[in-house]
């Protein structure tokens, strides 16, 4: 009886040790997303753009596939629907090159409003990130 005590606490010490090891490098985060916004639509636009970086910790390149909100119809990463992630490396999504394209917004939104999408990335696992809303008026004048 005392050697299957000792057994069982020997076991356990092993899984409450591996499971915190464990726990231990999987809290690191293998990508990390910043910045994440979107224009307000003008008007009755059901269209507008979002932009965020994304960083990729890992070794491996990785491509954004896909994007996708319960809030829109379609959204798709502009000028081509693939977006490589380079490893070790950020990539940002800007007015001035590749940006999110949001079509059928199914509802009204204003500034300071979140929008939630999902990033799904080649290696299989996606990312939530949540983009908050911003003035494109303001934007363009400066304010």
């Amino acid at each position: 009886m005392g050697n299957l005590i000792k057994n069982i606490a020997l076991l356990l010490t092993f899984f409450i040790g591996t499971s915190s090891a464990f726990a231990a490098t999987t809290s690191v985060s293998d990508f990390s997303v910043s910045n994440a916004f979107f224009y307000v639509p003008l008007g009755t636009s059901k269209t507008t753009m979002a932009f965020f970086t994304i960083t990729n910790n890992t070794n491996s390149d990785v491509r954004i596939t896909g994007v996708k909100s319960s809030s829109a119809n379609q959204i798709v990463v502009m000028p081509e629907p693939v977006l490589l992630v380079p490893a070790h490396q950020s990539v940002a999504l800007k007015s001035s090159g590749r940006y999110l394209q949001i079509n059928g917004l199914k509802g009204k939104l204003s500034t300071g409003d979140e929008l939630h999408l999902i990033v799904s990335l080649s290696n299989g696992r996606s990312i939530d990130v949540i983009a908050l809303a911003k003035s494109a008026y303001d934007q363009m004048h400066g304010h």
